[in-house]
């Protein structure tokens, strides 16, 4: 009987120790599936971040490129502009270079009118700095007496012929042909001119003097 106890107990204790060992093991394994689980998890999070970081690329991509088409459309308006104010440029220029010509030839014309008729004609250079000489040809041996009166815009304040005053309208006479008077213009400055001279019985003209 002493014996079967013996092997009982020793039977048990064997048993006892089977069981610890398997409880150690089962925790040992559940650590393990929660590190696992831990893990698995992580790399979840690791695939969602990876997978919204590639969705924002790709929205970026998305966004670069219709920038890249919005600036393509852009470029291609201002080129459009940029072509169609030359065109207008030189449209104009065109059409200035048309009317300058068409002025010279009216004002040849003109002075090719006044001469047959006999009427006077004058021209106005800059003499000094303050200065402008009024010359007079073609017409009648002699003008008694002729205005010369500032036209607005021209930079002239006003006119005089020797220390009077500066006025809108000047009297000179009288005035031989091929002769010449000089008249002093509140200016200040020897620069571009426009006056309208006017002799009795013939219209008033406009004469410009230039540098």
């Amino acid at each position: 009987m002493i014996a079967v106890s013996v092997i009982a107990a020793v039977v048990a204790m064997v048993a006892t120790a089977i069981a610890l060992w398997q409880a150690r093991e089962a925790k040992n394994a559940q650590h393990a599936a929660n590190k696992a689980q831990d893990a698995a998890e992580k790399a979840q999070d690791e695939a969602r971040a990876a997978r919204k970081a590639v969705e924002q690329a790709a929205s970026s991509a998305l966004q670069a490129k219709a920038m890249a088409e919005e600036a393509r459309g852009t470029t291609a308006k201002a080129e459009e502009a940029a072509q169609t104010a030359r065109a207008l440029a030189e449209e104009a220029q065109l059409a200035g270079q048309q009317a300058t010509a068409q002025m010279n030839e009216m004002a040849e014309v003109l002075a090719a009118e006044r001469s047959r008729r006999g009427m006077p004609t004058f021209a106005i250079t800059p003499a000094a700095p303050d200065e402008f000489r009024l010359s007079y040809f073609g017409g009648p041996a002699v003008i008694e007496q002729l205005t010369v009166s500032v036209v607005p815009g021209s930079r002239v304040l006003g006119l005089s012929q020797y220390d009077e005053p500066p006025k809108e309208h000047l009297a000179v006479g009288p005035l031989y042909n091929g002769s010449a008077v000089t008249f002093r213009a509140a200016t200040g400055q020897r620069a571009s001119a426009v006056f309208q001279i006017k002799a009795e019985p013939w219209e008033a003209v406009v004469v410009r003097a230039d540098q």
